[in-house]
Order: C-alpha cells, then structure tokens, then sequence
C-alpha cells in the first residue's frame, strides 16, 4: 500500500466519525467545515467523479437541519467511497475489512478525537460525553487487532520481532486513549488539554503500528 493509498482510506474512514461527531456533540457548524476541509484532501488523491459527489453530499448535509436526511447523506456518501476503495483494491470484502479498514479506521478514530479535542479548547461550551465514547472505542478497537496480529489473521507470516513491536504499538495507542479518556474525566479545563496531547501521542503510536502492519502485510 503506497502512502496516498493510506491516507485516502484514512480520511475516508473519518467521515462516519464527523457524523458522530455532528450527532452526539453538536460542535458549531465551523468544526463541520473545517474537518471536511480536511477530508475533501482526497479529491487531490484520487479526482473522481464518484468522489466529488460524495463530498458534495457531505457538504449539502451539514446544512440541512433535517437529521434523518443528513445521516442518509453520510452514510450514502460513505457507502460511495467504500466502493471505490473495495474495487481498487480488488479483493474479498472480509480480506478488505480486516486487513484494510480495521487498522486505518483505529488511525481514523484517534484523529478525530485530535480535531474534536481542539476544537473544545475553541468552543468549551460542547459536551464531552461523546468525547469520551470516541476515546473508549479507540481504547478497545487495539484489543481486538492485537490477537489478529498475533495469529497472523492481518497478514503473511511475519519475524516475531516485527509482530512484537506490532502489538506493542497498538497496546500503546490502546493505553494512551485509555489515558484520554480518564482525562476527559476531569471537570476542569486542563483535563481537556490533556487529553488531546495524548490524542497526538495515540495518533503517531496508531500511524505507526498500522503503518507497519500495513508495509508487511
């Protein structure tokens, strides 16, 4: 997998966590914007038709009031792009979801958790609850990957020194969300503050694992 390959899955895969994000801890509409600004980055990747749409249904829904209509649009949009991926990388759908979008969609969610941590030391008036949820599942999601690497359900036979430092990242990026989470805890402000350094620290241990796993897979 080349490094575009990697990112355009990645910001694929935050798409469904900016509608959480919108759903769950209702930022100003400027977080909406901003983080499919960010996203929109694919078009430069891969400028297809197919992508252009899906953005722009994206765009169309962040201004619809309608709830119901906007996560149709996200999720259409998503289910548009996942097909793209799924066809350029011509394989099996289960071969796809294991060895593809579970591990960029760790990347995926402890990015998000990055954005909305930052934007809450813009707008503290948002609530943390679904913060916290995003930290829980980015908590977990390496507990279920780590015994995929192990027994080699997420690539080839690799050097037991590779699996190590495999495993070891994701508990790592398993450990710091954890730590943002129980940071998240905290009434004060600060407690946000820290969370989101340890959302950038759980972001570069993830890139690193998936990154790995991805290059020997």
């Amino acid at each position: 997998m080349t490094l575009s390959t990697f990112v355009f899955v990645l910001l694929i895969f935050c798409i469904p966590y900016l509608g959480y994000i919108r759903n769950s801890i209702n930022p100003r509409r400027g977080f909406s914007i901003l983080f499919l600004s960010i996203i929109s980055s694919i078009a430069l990747i891969n400028f297809d038709v197919f992508v252009i749409v899906s953005l722009l249904l994206i765009l169309i829904s962040i201004f619809i009031k309608n709830k119901i209509i906007e996560i149709s649009f996200f999720f259409l949009s998503f289910l548009l792009l996942n097909n793209i991926l799924f066809n350029s990388f011509n394989t099996g759908f289960s071969y796809y979801l294991l060895h593809y979008a579970l591990p960029i969609s760790l990347v995926s969610g402890v990015f998000s958790l990055m954005m909305i941590g930052h934007w809450f030391l813009v707008d503290p008036t948002i609530s943390k609850e679904g913060m916290k949820r995003m930290a829980l599942l980015t908590t977990f999601q390496p507990l279920i990957i780590i015994p995929l690497v192990y027994f080699n359900y997420l690539s080839e036979e690799i050097g037991d020194i590779y699996k190590l430092v495999i495993m070891f990242l994701y508990l790592s990026t398993g450990i710091l969300s954890f730590a943002s989470y129980k940071s998240l805890n905290e009434k004060s402000y600060t407690g946000v503050m820290a969370a989101t350094g340890l959302s950038y620290l759980s972001l570069i241990v993830s890139i690193g694992a998936s990154g790995t796993l991805l290059l020997l897979a």
